[in-house]
C-alpha cells in the first residue's frame, strides 16, 4: 500500500508543525497500524491519527463510512463483519453465532439471492455480488467492515458441470475478496475443504502439509485460494486464516451440489419416506463433522490471537463414516429404514480421490479445536431436529 493512499484521510491543517519528520512519524504510525489492522478493532488506525495529531481520545471524527462517531475505544470493541455468500448452508448459521456474539448489527449477511423472510428480518443482509469490486469494496468501506468470512463458491459436483462458472466465482471473486481485505486491513476468512487434495495425497489420515493434486476445478480452486491468502499474509501482513472443512451435515439447509450431500439428504429421507437411493457405494468412507462443531471452529479461528497461530491454514476433524455406517446407525433409530445404492461415476470418482480421514493435531494444539459431536451425536441430533422440524411446519 503507497503512502499516497496511506496519507489520504489526513487533513492538513489539523497537523501541528514538525515539517518531513513528524510526517514520516505519521507514516510510520499508519504503516504499522494497518499491517496489524486484521487483529485489532476499527479503531485502532483512527487512534493512532488522533494521537499523533495531538486530538483528545473524546473527540468526534468521521469514519470511512462518512459517519460520525467517538474516537473513543478499547480493545473489546466489537469486529463489523461481512459473510458472502451468506445463504448458502454455513453463512445463516455462522451469522446467527457471531449476531449472539458481537451484537445482530455487527454482523452483515450478504449473497446475490433474495433471502428469505426469516433471515431477513433476523439481522442486516445486503445484495453482494464478488465478481463486482467496485460494489464489494464500497460495502466494505461504508459498512467500516473489520472481518470478512468469504463463503462465496460453486462447490465439487456443480463445478464439474460449469467449470468457467466454478473459475469465475472460486478464482476471480476470491483475487476481489484478497485485495480488498489487504487495502483495508481486514481480517479475512476462507474455508478450504477435504476436495483440496488428491488421488496422491495421503488418506488415512491427511496430514496438513502434504502433497496436494486434485482433480475438479473446485479443488484446485482452494488450493489457490490457501496459497494465495499465504502469499498475501507473507508479503502484505494480510491477516489471513483458514480451515480446511470436512463434509458438513445440518438439518436447517438443503444440500447445495457437493459430493457429501448424500450424508444430509440421508437424514430428510429416513423421516419423509424410509426409503433412500444413495449415490456413493456404500463403503465410501469420508470425514464429516456436524455444523455446531463446523461453525464453532470457525469462530475460535476468527477470534484467535494472531501469535498463536504457526499456520494460516489448518485441517479439522470429527468422524469419519461410510454410506453403510451411517445407515446402521439411523436403523437403530429407525429401523425399517431401507437404502438402495446408483452409484453417480462423478461423485463416486470425486469421493475416491478425497482423505478418508484428516490430522487435526496442529489445530488442537496450537488454538485449542476440540470436536463435540461423533457419529451417534449426529444422529440422534438431526432426526430430531427434522423431526421437530416437521411437526412444526404441519401445526403452521
Amino acid at each position: 500500500m503507497d503512502e499516497g493512499l496511506l496519507m489520504s484521510g489526513i487533513s492538513k491543517p489539523l497537523l501541528p508543525p514538525g515539517g518531513s519528520g513528524f510526517m514520516m512519524l505519521v507514516v510510520r504510525l499508519l504503516r504499522g497500524a494497518v499491517k496489524h489492522a486484521g487483529s485489532r478493532p476499527p479503531c485502532s488506525t483512527e487512534r493512532l491519527i488522533s494521537a499523533a495529531r495531538g486530538i483528545s481520545s473524546s473527540s468526534q471524527h468521521f469514519s470511512a463510512s462518512g459517519r460520525t462517531q467517538s474516537a473513543h475505544c478499547t480493545d473489546t470493541d466489537h469486529p463489523k463483519i461481512l459473510i458472502t455468500g451468506g445463504l448458502g448452508q454455513l453463512g445463516v448459521g455462522l451469522a446467527k453465532l457471531l449476531r449472539r456474539r458481537f451484537g445482530k448489527d455487527n454482523v452483515i449477511l450478504s449473497d446475490i439471492r433474495k433471502p428469505p423472510n426469516h433471515v431477513y428480518h433476523n439481522g442486516p443482509f445486503i445484495f453482494s455480488d464478488i465478481l463486482d469490486y467496485k460494489n464489494l469494496r464500497e460495502i466494505v468501506v461504508n459498512n467500516n467492515i473489520s472481518w470478512l468470512v468469504h463463503y462465496s463458491a460453486v462447490l465439487s459436483a456443480v463445478g464439474e458441470s460449469n467449470v468457467s462458472l466454478a473459475k469465475e466465482v472460486n478464482i476471480t471473486g476470491l483475487h476481489n475478496i484478497l485485495d480488498i481485505a489487504t487495502e483495508h486491513g481486514l481480517r479475512v476468512f476462507v474455508p478450504s475443504t477435504i476436495g483440496a487434495f488428491g488421488p496422491s495425497s495421503p488418506r488415512d489420515p491427511t496430514p496438513d502439509l502434504c502433497v496436494q493434486r486434485p482433480r475438479t476445478i473446485y479443488g484446485v480452486s482452494k488450493v489457490h485460494a490457501e496459497l494465495m491468502g499465504e502469499y498475501y499474509h507473507h508479503r502484505y501482513g494480510l491477516d489471513f486464516r483458514c480451515l480446511r472443512y470436512p463434509g458438513i451435515i445440518s438439518a436447517d439447509s438443503q444440500p447445495g451440489g457437493g459430493t457429501t450431500d448424500y450424508a444430509v439428504q440421508i437424514f430428510h429421507a429416513a423421516v419423509k419416506t424410509g426409503h433412500f437411493e444413495c449415490n456413493l457405494r456404500s463403503d465410501t468412507r469420508l470425514p464429516m463433522m456436524y455444523i455446531d462443531d463446523c461453525l464453532r471452529a470457525t469462530l475460535e479461528i476468527l477470534e484467535a490471537p494472531a501469535d498463536m497461530l504457526a499456520s494460516r491454514t489448518y485441517n479439522i476433524h470429527a468422524m469419519s463414516f461410510t454410506p453403510h455406517d451411517l445407515t446402521q446407525e439411523i436403523q437403530k433409530v429407525l429401523p425399517d429404514l431401507k437404502v438402495t445404492y446408483s452409484v453417480d461415476p462423478v461423485r463416486q470418482a470425486i469421493a475416491e480421490g478425497w482423505p478418508m480421514a484428516l490430522e487435526d493435531s496442529a489445530a488442537r494444539r496450537d488454538w485449542g479445536w476440540k470436536h463435540e459431536y461423533d457419529l451417534q451425536e449426529l444422529v440422534q441430533t438431526m432426526l430430531t431436529q427434522i423431526n421437530t422440524g416437521n411437526h412444526l411446519a404441519q401445526s403452521n
